[in-house]
């Protein structure tokens, strides 16, 4: 069976393989048709290989969002908003009602403390999304000319791998090449050690603390005061990184024990907050439907009357299961 959770699961390796055999890759903007229905996959963004879906059936066309960054990232480019008149959006409103610090300013904070931090001999450990949160940072450090030591470990040095290898996913392959070789890879226990030896921006999954190499950097660094913590992902309720947060304890061997080390968060969602929404609503032409999902009830509701209001869209938040006709 596959590791991926500690309960069991309805599926094993010879069902993943299966799928595999019977999947394809699909490039963005490659049309796709089945029957009397089409899609597209356009860049949305949000992730390395994520994507917005344009469905084509019947003279009807529905755009969905999915996860999405209209601005793209130091990684990623912009999003593909350039498809036309469409008859429906169902989009996401995760930051519907949140506008992020801008990111010139998250990443001029993010390099402040970094150097706050080395400035005083110790060590930044920054646990990171495995998938582009980590390597976001590395092309942070690397556009600000950091001259310290960084070091990736952890799933992070793995999609380090596979992203070099599709370099046509990238807002600009060669500067994404040049930020994550600057640092250094960890590839096992005795590297992982060593890389306490010297003051270093550490990256490193899992980006919440729920576990992976990125809870022996955390045991290993907590106790000093020389040292950081940047929390730089998401923080969800009952995890580790969000007790950290609110409470700055840290759990080791059983126990709870204070956190010494300076712990401070930053913005760098790939999300689209409120203002990033409302641009991206900007841009879309024709008249549709619009629908709000992937946010709390608030957030999907309150971001339905404000699209309303301001474009003049029909547009709610429907309910689960609710059956929609275009």
């Amino acid at each position: 069976m596959l590791r991926i959770q500690k309960s069991h699961l309805p599926y094993d390796f010879a069902s993943v393989s299966k799928m595999m055999m019977h999947s394809r890759e699909i490039k963005y903007r490659e049309k796709i048709e089945r029957g009397n229905a089409s899609f597209q996959l356009l860049e949305s963004g949000h992730v390395l290989g994520g994507a917005a879906v344009l469905v084509e059936s019947e003279n009807k066309r529905l755009f969905y969002t999915a996860d999405i960054n209209p601005r793209g990232s130091r990684m990623l480019r912009e999003a593909d908003l350039d498809f036309g008149e469409v008859d429906m959006v169902i989009t996401e409103s995760t930051y519907s009602q949140t506008n992020q610090m801008p990111r010139n300013e998250s990443e001029e904070k993010f390099m402040e403390f970094a150097y706050e931090v080395l400035d005083r001999k110790g060590s930044l450990f920054v646990p990171a999304f495995s998938v582009e949160r980590s390597q976001e940072i590395a092309c942070v450090l690397k556009n600000a000319g950091f001259k310290h030591r960084v070091v990736m470990d952890g799933m992070a040095v793995k999609v380090n791998e596979i992203m070099l290898n599709y370099p046509e996913y990238l807002r600009d392959s060669k500067v994404f090449a040049d930020s994550v070789h600057q640092a250094v890879w960890i590839k096992g226990e005795k590297e992982r050690k060593g890389a306490l030896s010297e003051p270093s921006v550490i990256i490193s999954p899992a980006g919440m603390l729920v576990g992976g190499s990125a809870v022996f950097y955390l045991q290993n660094l907590a106790a000093d005061k020389r040292n950081g913590i940047a929390l730089v992902s998401y923080q969800g309720e009952g995890t580790p990184g969000r007790k950290l947060l609110d409470t700055g304890m840290v759990g080791m061997r059983g126990k709870e024990f204070k956190c010494e080390a300076e712990v401070r968060q930053f913005e760098f969602s790939g999300h689209a907050d409120r203002n990033s929404l409302f641009e991206m609503m900007k841009k879309i032409k024709g008249n549709p439907k619009v629908l709000t999902v992937h946010g709390d009830k608030d957030s999907c509701t309150k971001f339905a009357d404000e699209i309303h209001e301001k474009f003049g869209f029909d547009a709610y938040a429907p309910d689960a299961g609710e059956t929609i006709t275009v």
